[in-house]
């Protein structure tokens, strides 16, 4: 397992880490062995939320007395905004959910834009809070977490009030790359999450096998190699709710000597945009002046995810996206407001039709 420096005070952590996103859908007696499996393949950064269902409470019972040998970290509430005095309320409950007397680091959730992270900062807020634990040595250091635009997290970090940043990274969603460089020249940690793009890159598919590279068997495991083959990434987060995912995912956490020295992350970049020129110049662009439908369909989103499906071959796995959709394609009542609003003019009625049956089939 390759380990990396999370922030200039010397802490190193395992480049592939725990997430607990989906600890709440295994029982505490599974979660124990999961948890537990991890610590004894030597991954030591755990993080969770207090958003993430039962999870913090499934980990504080698992960790028991190794709490001592992980970096722990967790969450402020999502909701924006939340005064100190709340926060430091939040905190105590956490506390007690993992069975902790101190968080490693303590994650800024849902610092989404500009307007969040302002009044996040402002005196008698989140930040303050989470200042004033620190004093009290509850919390030992602060993150941010953010999927704001890029040039915006820029401007987050450059602020200097974080040491390390939680960015959405992975072969498919590079958007943030210039912001991890960054983040390194300021002796930031760096964070990945959605390194399978919500298991999208995990799906077997023969148009994706370019992933599996190297020593990656899986194009789940040829994602996490492209990932902790950037050292701009410190660690990458993998939510695990099974021992052999746990092995599967420390195995991909030696990935880095197989990546080094080889130009494969550039290869796979490639590979992705020249795959998405196979999409149509008159697709949807995704800029949601469809929005709002009165039904409430998703019009953009169902569009990406046919357009995906297509070009990456993810059938199996978008359809069950869409299957778990409330308001599907078939809600269309066909009165033309999303159409007359659409600046490339789509016929979306009829592409809505053909998308609910390639999806629903």
């Amino acid at each position: 397992m390759e380990f990396r420096q999370l922030t200039k005070s010397g802490i190193n952590v395992s480049c592939i880490s725990f997430g607990g996103m989906r600890i709440p859908r295994i029982s505490e007696e599974e979660a124990y062995k999961v948890v537990n499996r991890a610590l004894d393949l030597g991954i030591n950064y755990f993080e969770t939320a207090s958003g993430y269902g039962d999870s913090e409470i499934k980990i504080g019972k698992s960790l028991g007395k190794r709490r001592k040998d992980i970096i722990l970290s967790t969450k402020c509430a999502y909701d924006n905004p939340i005064t100190a005095d709340e926060l430091k309320r939040n905190v105590e409950n956490q506390l007690k959910r993992l069975q902790t007397d101190y968080f490693d680091f303590y994650q800024m959730w849902g610092t989404d834009s500009m307007d969040c992270f302002v009044k996040m900062i402002e005196p008698g807020y989140k930040y303050e809070g989470v200042r004033d634990l620190m004093k009290q040595g509850v919390i030992k250091h602060i993150g941010l977490t953010s999927h704001a635009k890029p040039k915006d997290v820029e401007i987050m970090i450059e602020s200097g009030l974080f040491e390390s940043v939680t960015l959405y990274y992975n072969p498919y969603k590079q958007e943030y790359s210039e912001v991890a460089a960054l983040a390194q020249k300021l002796e930031m940690g760096v964070v990945a999450m959605g390194p399978l793009n919500g298991g999208f890159l995990g799906d077997e598919t023969k148009e994706l096998s370019f992933l599996k590279k190297g020593k990656a068997r899986t194009n789940a495991e040829g994602a996490l190699r492209f990932i902790v083959g950037n050292k701009n990434i410190t660690t990458s987060i993998v939510g695990f709710e099974s021992e052999q995912q746990v092995i599967d995912g420390v195995y991909a956490g030696d990935f880095y000597e197989d990546i080094a020295g080889t130009n494969d992350i550039e290869i796979i970049s490639e590979k992705f945009r020249e795959m998405r020129k196979i999409l149509p110049e008159n697709i949807c662009s995704s800029c949601n002046y469809c929005k709002p439908c009165k039904e409430k369909i998703d019009i953009p989103n169902i569009f990406r995810l046919v357009n995906d499906a297509k070009v990456y071959g993810t059938w199996g796995f978008l359809k069950n996206k869409y299957m778990k959709m409330s308001k599907k394609a078939d809600l269309c009542t066909k009165c033309k407001a999303c159409m007359e609003k659409c600046p490339q003019k789509l016929d979306i009625i009829k592409d809505l039709e053909i998308a609910h049956q390639l999806l629903n089939s």
